[in-house]
């Protein structure tokens, strides 16, 4: 009797946090600044195909619209009213208005999608050694994009560490997010950009 007493303990230790306490966490850690920086890698899987397709980059996020995009081959920066997207091999600048973009361009968009989701269930896994939390999400407010979406998140400080989707095509994505970093007082210029002498600049705005 002991011992199946303290496997049931065990078990509910386990589970001590909800999925919704979880969700609840990682939306705290993200109040505790309005400026991060983190890396990111985007593995997509295509519904009908056995490749898949890799893209990797830096990304600086602000309030208002706001980030600094670096992926191969091409830079974008946002200071909210303009963006300035840096095609670096074709030595071109193209400048255009926030406003005139879909929301879907702004490159933290999918990223942050997961904390405007219910969180259906939690269970634990491990992710590069470490324990993490796994959410499975409702895609309700997203059904126009996806039928699945999941978040792990850190159990360290609930930030999240991997993300997983499956649009209505089928494609699934996972999303590995690294080196998070929370920042206070950018200066606006980073949030600018300067056209180096001997680049082309094209105002679309």
């Amino acid at each position: 009797m002991k011992i199946l007493a303290v496997l049931f303990l065990c078990a509910n230790m386990v589970f001590a946090i909800s999925a919704t306490e979880a969700m609840e966490k990682s939306k705290n850690w993200f109040k505790s600044s309005d400026t991060w920086s983190f890396k990111f890698r985007a593995e997509t899987f295509l519904a009908d195909s056995p490749s898949s397709g890799i893209q990797s980059g830096d990304l600086l996020v602000g309030s208002k619209n706001r980030f600094r995009l670096s992926i191969p081959g091409i830079t974008f920066i946002s200071d909210g009213e303009s963006l300035w997207q840096w095609n670096i091999e074709q030595k071109q600048v193209l400048i255009k208005a926030v406003a005139d973009l879909e929301s879907s361009l702004h490159p933290s968009e999918l990223l942050f999608k997961y904390l405007n989701c219910k969180a259906l269930s939690l269970k634990e896994n491990e992710w590069k050694g470490k324990k993490v939390y796994v959410l499975t999400l409702s895609p309700e407010q997203y059904a126009d994009q996806f039928v699945e979406m999941e978040v792990w998140l850190s159990q360290k400080d609930f930030s999240p560490v991997r993300l997983y989707t499956v649009d209505v095509m089928k494609n699934s994505t996972w999303y590995d997010v690294s080196e998070w970093k929370t920042l206070k007082n950018v200066k606006p210029e980073n949030f600018k950009f300067k056209t180096p002498a001997g680049i082309d600049e094209i105002d679309m705005r």
